[in-house]
């Protein structure tokens, strides 16, 4: 599985991503931006050097959270 898709795969997971619209957000790695009816949103991507799907908020984008599953 290649690195945008183990980030859709783990969205698709973990998001309800029917009440949400997904683009692409070319900042980060393999980003995607998860934005939800009220604005708020989430950004998720693969971190090169963990190897590893990571997350993050609006507001809080220098921190980052690793997705496990």
């Amino acid at each position: 599985m290649d690195e945008e898709a183990k980030v859709i795969d783990w969205i698709t997971s973990e998001v309800e991503v029917e009440s949400c619209t997904m683009q692409d957000y070319p900042v980060y790695h393999s980003g995607k931006r998860v934005i939800d009816r009220s604005g708020d949103y989430l950004i998720v991507y693969f971190h090169p050097l963990l190897e590893k799907v990571v997350y993050t908020f609006k507001g809080i984008e220098d921190c980052f959270f690793i997705a496990h599953r």
